[in-house]
């Protein structure tokens, strides 16, 4: 964003702007934190599969 845009911005409307940046990467960082969730749990499966003496189903 152009500097000169920010500075002519009013209080409101950079707290405006704030708020939803702040919601555009809180629900962004979710989406990544529920990705490498689902990679961890995958690695997991992984690793209790290729452990010797294990049980699987």
């Amino acid at each position: 964003m152009d500097r000169d845009l920010l500075n002519a911005m009013s209080i409101d409307e950079l707290w405006a702007l704030h708020t939803d940046v702040d919601q555009a990467l809180t629900i962004k960082l979710i989406a990544a934190k529920r990705d490498l969730e689902e990679r961890l749990d995958q690695l997991g499966r992984r690793a209790d599969w290729n452990e010797p003496g294990k049980k699987h189903h």
